[in-house]
């Protein structure tokens, strides 16, 4: 019983949406949340498993065709071994060079196998230096010069009687380095007591053809020498990315960090026949990891989908249901404190409809009487506030501009008369540039050199305020007589304000403001306003841009340019107006571009 109760004071302190959300939290999301969840990780593990099981199959191929090659080259050296013709040869006395050369010209044994062994790239039989007689090779037959008794794979053939696999690395055509793997094989010579040495070569390519694939990244090294054989043939040479001496590692399956990248990989090692020596093998599932997190991906995606849709069923029921009581509980409070003016209707036919229906039935009579009483209030009000108006008309009327301009000149005789001249200096500018304004606010017309002079006073005022910090140059084209021509008042000030307030008031270094004005052809004013402020960006500069056709209600920020442009479209047309260009620490332009009207030409 105080469990129930418990529960029922919890809903009871919640508004109908507040409950209906925690409802579908508990019913819906929880339990689609922990369904997909399982859903997701028995998923996973299974394409897991799919990809090991996928690259172990692989790695196990890789292998088959590694044992049929090594047993090709074993096969090869029994052949070669039991090659009577070659052992006549090598076991012959010959009396001089010439003898030898054409002795080891006329065998072609060696062609035999390298013409129906497609795995065998390469063949060298290499004999006692004694027995060839020179340093050159001839026809697969090479001599033992000092310089290969100075090889590893020499010295480790002669020092055991086995045969062994290993990794080097040849130069190619053009200088190209390539890592081959070699069977390295002691030919015993019977009648001489001596041997030869036969290398070779099996062939990459044989390799690639057979065991390449584009889902499979594959690299092959054998005992520890650096890789022979690679997917990625610029890794050809390097160590295998994986540590062998890992026991957990050497012969196993499953996900990997390999070239700093995690996938799926698996190891397996191959002992060549009549060897000692091991061919390691490491295959990687090079796509495998993507397609495993697209697979969380689009698991993630269906999930948000579906509780996305459900929430936006229930959240929608649920404030349209909770708006309808608050309808019926906003009209009933509203009566209560005696506001019979219900605006809302509630439509339906359900208990909250018929609820709703009865309550303005029982306020209709008296709403009829209020409204009459409101609409009594209602012309009282404006009557009062006509009144309001006119008073302050009147009080507006009485303000005489002659009677600012001779305080303000009181005020700089004062200021003159102590010694100040700087403040009577701004106070002579600051009069200078009201009786502007005002004499301007309601014409449409004045002189450029007006409109200059005005400007001059604006950065006059400026510098006082801020001396050396800001600097100012206007230049005008010498074939501009500004009396003569004719612009719209308070229409160049602006870009200059703009300028020095959005441009230059929180630069850290000396403010400079370039004014140029001139003449294009013969019918258009061209006004360039440059300052060497902070500059904006290109996301700040199209904004500004955007809004000079558009103007910005919460910010005052580009009102001014809006304004001007604005002006100008309605005066000249709308092919006139503002361009604006600028880079973020070298400054900003803004060009104003006007029709030129010559008020002499137009009195003639």
């Amino acid at each position: 019983m105080k469990e129930k109760k418990k529960q029922t004071n919890y809903f009871s302190k919640h508004n109908v949406g507040t409950q209906l959300r925690v409802l579908y939290i508990v019913a819906i999301i929880i339990p689609i949340v922990l369904i997909g969840s399982i859903v997701y990780i028995f998923s996973y593990q299974k394409l897991t498993e799919n990809y090991e099981h996928l690259t172990a199959v692989k790695a196990r191929q890789i292998q088959s065709v590694l044992m049929t090659t090594t047993l090709y080259m074993e096969n090869v050296y029994d052949k070669v071994t039991q090659d009577e013709e070659l052992q006549e040869l090598l076991a012959s006395q010959y009396e001089d060079t010439y003898q030898v050369q054409h002795a080891l010209m006329g065998y072609d044994g060696f062609t035999q196998i390298l013409r129906n062994t497609a795995s065998l790239t390469g063949l060298q039989l290499y004999v006692n230096e004694d027995f060839l007689k020179q340093e050159k090779e001839i026809n697969y037959f090479t001599p033992i010069t000092d310089s290969v008794k100075a090889t590893d794979w020499y010295r480790q053939a002669s020092a055991t009687r086995g045969n062994f696999w290993k990794s080097s690395l040849r130069v190619g055509k053009y200088g190209v380095l390539y890592w081959e793997l070699n069977y390295y094989c002691r030919i015993p010579i019977p009648k001489t007591s001596s041997y030869a040495i036969l290398v070779l070569t099996v062939s990459n390519d044989h390799l690639r053809s057979l065991i390449q694939r584009d889902e499979y990244d594959v690299y092959i090294s054998v005992n520890s020498d650096p890789v022979f054989f690679s997917s990625d043939r610029s890794y050809s040479g390097n160590s295998l990315p994986v540590d062998l001496s890992d026991v957990s590692v050497r012969l196993a399956t499953g996900e990997r960090t390999i070239n700093s990248e995690h996938t799926i990989a698996a190891t397996t090692a191959l002992v060549p026949y009549n060897t000692d020596d091991q061919i390691n093998i490491l295959v990687t599932a090079r796509d495998a990891m993507y397609y495993i997190h697209r697979l969380a991906l689009v698991f993630i995606l269906i999930l948000c989908f579906t509780v996305a849709i459900s929430a936006l069923i229930i959240f929608l029921y649920a404030r349209y249901f909770s708006a309808r009581i608050q309808t019926l509980r906003l009209a009933m409070h509203k009566v209560s404190h005696n506001d019979y003016e219900i605006v809302h209707s509630m439509q339906g036919d359900d208990e909250l409809t018929a609820t709703f229906t009865d309550l303005t039935t029982m306020v209709t009579k008296l709403k009829e009487t209020e409204a009459k009483i409101y609409e009594a209030k209602i012309k009282e009000q404006e009557l009062h506030n006509q009144q309001q108006q006119m008073e302050l008309k009147l009080l507006a009327n009485q303000i005489n501009p002659h009677f600012l301009y001779n305080t303000l000149e009181t005020i700089r005789m004062k200021a003159f008369a102590e010694g100040n001249r700087d403040v009577a200096t701004a106070i002579k500018l600051l009069g200078k540039s009201m009786r502007y304004v005002l004499n301007n606010t309601k014409t449409t017309a004045t002189t450029l050199d007006k409109e200059i002079d005005y400007i001059r006073t604006y950065l006059s005022i400026q510098q006082i305020r801020f001396g050396s910090r800001l600097g100012y140059t206007i230049r005008i084209d010498d074939n501009l007589q500004l009396s003569n021509y004719q612009v719209l008042p308070l229409l160049i000030q602006p870009i200059v304000e703009n300028a020095f307030s959005h441009g230059l008031r929180d630069a850290e270094y000396d403010g400079h403001i370039i004014i140029k004005i001139s003449r294009s052809g013969n019918d258009t004013l061209i006004t360039d306003v440059f300052d060497n402020g902070v500059g904006m960006d290109q996301k700040q500069l199209n904004h500004v841009i955007e809004h000079l056709d558009i103007p910005q209600l919460e910010s005052d920020h580009g009102v001014g340019l809006y304004n001007i442009n604005n002006r100008v479209h309605l005066f000249y047309g709308a092919e006139y107006g503002l361009a604006i260009k600028s880079r973020p620490g070298m400054g900003t332009l803004v060009t104003l571009t006007i029709p030129l009207i010559n008020l002499r030409e137009e009195e003639e």
